[in-house]
């Protein structure tokens, strides 16, 4: 086992080798939004319902260290870039600018897991090519420190309708450019299709993490989509706003548990933590 694969295993169960990853980072971007009015509150509720990693950024990092001391505590992802979507707080557009916000020596000295990126495709070309650049520096840099690099390829512009933003072939070729530019994990939509999205995961040979997205429908679609994930092959989900916006957080979480890690079926789960 390499330095970056014993760095990977922190942010994985120890027992089924997948993960329940809930990020914490959307502040970063959106600024005071709801549900983590409260960061480090909701940050001590999530480890103790037993999550498996978060997402987190520089400053809230540096201010939840004792939180994570403990043996047990979840695994730590740091988002170090920042792709600024409005100079107006809190309000959003397209993509004015991309620029890395953390180096490598603060997570190292952070005793950081896993540190991530965006790579945001329909943009103008500009922020296309800082984005790339982005990725690419921090791929570099990773390497060089044995640090393994998350990257999540994007559709939010405008300029991307929403049929290609849900497009297979499209994830498909966002996900192949982001393995070509040095990514050691990806965390990507799930297409919708349990056959082809298992073809694109043995494709790609690294593990792979599904990302929740905007706001779902309902629980079931939740939960639908995390089993269907884990059932193609990946290695676990990170959902933020659709866990720490719902009012049922508690029992989601440990539903998402029993499908990651237990092999539960959705109506098992739902019927068991009453999820209706």
């Amino acid at each position: 086992m390499g330095i970056k694969d014993l760095r990977l295993s922190h942010i994985l169960n120890p027992k089924s080798g997948k993960s329940v990853i809930i990020p914490i980072d959307h502040g970063l971007i959106m600024g005071n939004i709801a549900g983590l009015q409260d960061p480090l509150g909701t940050l001590e509720n999530l480890i103790r319902l037993g999550i498996d990693a978060t997402l987190i950024s520089p400053g809230i990092a540096k201010i939840t260290t004792d939180i994570f001391s403990s043996k047990d505590a979840p695994g730590r992802i740091l988002t170090i870039d920042l792709p600024l979507s409005s100079t107006i707080p809190g309000e959003s557009g397209n993509i004015i600018g991309h620029k890395i916000i953390a180096n490598l020596e603060f997570a190292l000295r952070n005793a950081i897991d896993v540190v991530k990126v965006l790579l945001p495709w329909g943009e103008k070309d500009s922020v296309q090519m800082e984005s790339i650049e982005v990725v690419a520096t921090v791929a570099n840099n990773c390497d060089k420190w044995n640090i393994p690099l998350m990257v999540e390829p994007v559709f939010w512009t405008s300029h991307t309708s929403k049929e290609k933003k849900t497009s297979a072939n499209l994830i498909g070729h966002a996900a192949r450019i982001a393995l070509e530019l040095g990514a050691d994990v990806l965390k990507i939509p799930y297409t919708g299709n349990i056959l082809e999205f298992k073809e694109l995961l043995n494709n790609l040979k690294v593990p792979v993490f599904v990302l929740g997205g905007a706001k779902m429908d309902s629980i079931e679609d939740i939960l639908k989509i995390a089993k269907e994930s884990i059932e193609a092959g990946a290695k676990g989900i990170v959902f933020g706003r659709n866990v720490w916006q719902n009012s049922k957080m508690e029992s989601l979480i440990n539903a998402l548990k029993e499908i990651v890690h237990e092999n539960a079926s959705v109506d098992e789960v739902i019927k068991k933590h009453n999820l209706f």
